[in-house]
Parts: structure tokens; sequence; C-alpha cells
């Protein structure tokens, strides 16, 4: 990075760890994330840094540092937390019961934010107008979606936005050009059958057995029905039946996610899980009714152009050696790609891990942290990507 941009992030950085510390206290689920956009307002507010509340649902925030006239460039953060019990032990760890940023949202916001300072600094080097983000919701609520419906995308000539990852070594960025990550959806299945007394499972339909062979079967869809060459998931992650130990219970719960690159195997996987369900239920003389989920995410599908730049970007910023090109996408999902159907742009993954031998925490585990040393290369390369992109226009 410049000498300049270093010399503003060496000023910044505790402030900026400190509010991610601030944050991480504050774990908030999709569309309650109150006490955090007031938090991000009251900095905004505090650096004179214009922005609009409420959107998104309530939560989100766009903000605006203006230069002379040029195009519009927009860097999104999520700020959600989910729901997980935090056992880090960190003094700074949440203090909401069953809320953790498990996902590193709020080092997302402090990225952000830092880039922001950075930018604000270089105000009268910006030939055009870099957009803050700030996006509930991320976690299963689509919260894309509705900040573009409230207008944060209007205007907009490229988008840009991270996430951290245990995967890459702390003080590297991956990217990947066109697909990065896949398409994600989720199942709800009720199976109903006929409860009694757990001695007496003659006069029962278990829905438990049922649930069982279901969840056995659905693990041959991607290994016989999808084809080899597309990449697919089928998980079911939560079954839930019963209440004590000697009744039968009348129903039981099976929810899960699919995952996939193209529409033609997603829409394999979803008559494939209502196809076996149905069948299967049937075959004990139960039945199964299974519900997707109403927002699906699309895959993340960078921009070539705008991936190029960001690559260049970072580059200069950490270093080629510090910048992984992916040859392979992630099965992960995000909002993030809503986004990217509208306006073209590129989004990234930030390296969390210390040392190669000693393996990081991953995403949604309950011992997860935002790893601060990480964020001096994200605000950097955010700061450097907003300036070379308004600069060539």
């Amino acid at each position: 990075m410049s000498s300049a941009t270093g010399r503003i992030i060496d000023t910044i950085l505790s402030e900026i760890i400190d509010l991610r510390h601030e944050l991480h206290q504050h774990p908030e689920i999709r569309f309650q994330e109150s006490w955090t956009s007031n938090r991000i307002s009251d900095a905004l507010t505090k650096w004179g840094i214009p922005h609009r509340t409420g959107l998104g649902k309530g939560t989100g925030i766009v903000a605006s540092i203006a230069g002379k006239p040029g195009k519009t460039i927009a860097l999104r953060a999520d700020i959600d937390g989910l729901e997980v019990e935090e056992a880090t032990g960190l003094p700074y760890a949440s203090r909401i019961p069953g809320r953790m940023h498990a996902c590193g949202h709020d080092g997302h916001v402090a990225n952000l934010l830092g880039a922001a300072r950075v930018l604000l600094e270089c105000r009268g080097a910006l030939r055009g107008t870099v957009r803050l983000l700030f996006q509930p919701g991320e976690e299963q609520g689509g919260g894309a979606r509705y900040m573009i419906a409230d207008g944060a995308l209007d205007g907009v000539d490229a988008v840009f936005g991270l996430h951290g990852s245990p995967q890459f070594p702390a003080g590297t960025i991956a990217v990947k050009s066109g697909s990065l990550m896949a398409s994600a959806d989720f199942f709800r299945m009720v199976i109903q059958g006929k409860g009694c007394h757990g001695a007496d499972p003659a006069s029962a339909i278990d829905p438990v057995i049922v649930a069982a062979h279901i969840t056995t079967a659905l693990q041959t869809v991607v290994s016989r029905e999808v084809d080899p060459r597309q990449p697919a998931v089928v998980t079911v992650a939560h079954i839930e039946a019963g209440t004590t130990t000697n009744i039968i219970p009348d129903t039981a719960l099976l929810e899960g996610t699919i995952r996939s690159f193209d529409p033609e195997t997603d829409a394999l996987l979803r008559e494939a899980i209502e196809r076996i369900a149905g069948h299967t239920a049937q075959a004990f003389r139960a039945s199964a009714s299974v519900t997707f989920g109403e927002k699906a995410y699309p895959p993340l599908l960078n921009d070539a152009a705008m991936t190029e730049l960001l690559i260049d970007s970072a580059c200069r910023t950490i270093g080629a050696a510090n910048v992984v090109v992916l040859t392979e996408p992630q099965m992960i999902a995000e909002d993030f790609a809503c986004y990217l159907e509208k306006v073209p742009g590129a989004f990234f993954f930030l390296g969390m891990a210390n040392e190669p031998e000693a393996p990081y925490p991953p995403l949604h585990s309950p011992y997860y942290d935002f790893n601060d040393t990480a964020l001096r290369t994200g605000i950097g390369v955010m700061a450097e990507l907003a300036l070379r992109f308004l600069s060539a226009t």
C-alpha cells in the first residue's frame, strides 16, 4: 500500500480494533441488529460521514464519501451474528447468551469502518463516490435483497465485499473470477406418524424410524443422481423428535441445506428430496411434507474485469505473494451474490490463520474469533480498491 495509506492505517488501527471488540460483545441476529446499527451510526456521525439508517428491514445503513464528480463504488459489510453460545473465553466475549459473532461479521464491520476512515482522509483524491453498505440479515435472512429494494445499489457502478476465512493465512487474500461460491437453499421436512407408548411400538407409526431412513436415503442423491462432474451438496443438519424416553412421538422434523452451481442441478436436488421423502414415508405408512426457503441464495459469480482490478489492487497493497488466485469454487454461500446479479463486482476471502500447523477455528464455531491482525490487510485492500476504481473513471 502507499506510504500515506499505511500511515493513516497506523493511526487508526488501535481504535478500529477496540471497536471490533465492542461489536463482538454485542452480537445480534438477522434484522434484530439495533444496537449494532446504532453503534455504526454513532461512529459515522463522529467522523462526519453522512448516512441513512433504517434500511434493509430496519437495521441497514448506507453511507457515502463523496469526492469530485465521477462513478460510484459500493463496499459492503454484513452486520449480523449467529445463534451460537460463545466458548472462546475472550475478555471481549459475547455478553448476550446464545448469540455470537461466530462468522466474524464484527470484523467485516470494523474493516469497512477502517476503510471509510482511510478514504475520508483521502477524499481529495477521490474522483467519484464511495458508498458504504452495512447490511443486516446475511445469515439465512437474504438481507442483501432488502438493501437492494431500498435503493442501496441505485447509481452504483461496481460493488465489492469480503469475508474472513480460516482457510488462508493472515496477511493474504484469496479470490477467483467467475464462480466463487455455490447457491444455497434450506429445506424443512415434517414427518407425520402416529405416537404411542414406547412399550407398544406395533400400535405406532414411528416418525423417528422414518426420519432415519429418509436421512440415509438422501445421501444417495449426490452420489447416484447428480452428474459427478457437477458439485452438489445435500446436508441434513437438524433432526428433532419426541420429548422423553418412553413415548413414540407423532411427528419428526428434519432441516438441512442444498448447494449447487447451476439451476438444473438445483432443480434435481429439490425434486429428489421431495420424491425420496414422500415415498420413503409412504413405505412406512407415514407422510412427509417438504418446504424450501422462500429466498434461496444464487451462485456468487465474480465479474472478470472487477476481479482483475481487485487482484491488481491487492498486489499493489500486500504484494503478489500474498494474493491467492483460486482455481476451484467453494460450496459455502453468500447473499452478496444478489448484489452481483445487479452490478459488476467481486467478492474475496480475507485470510485469518496465524500458523498452518495450528488450525484456526472454523466459521460458525463457538471458538471462532475474527483475527485482528487481518484488519490491516483488509482495510488496505478495500481502500486501495476504491481509490483505483475511481481513479480509472
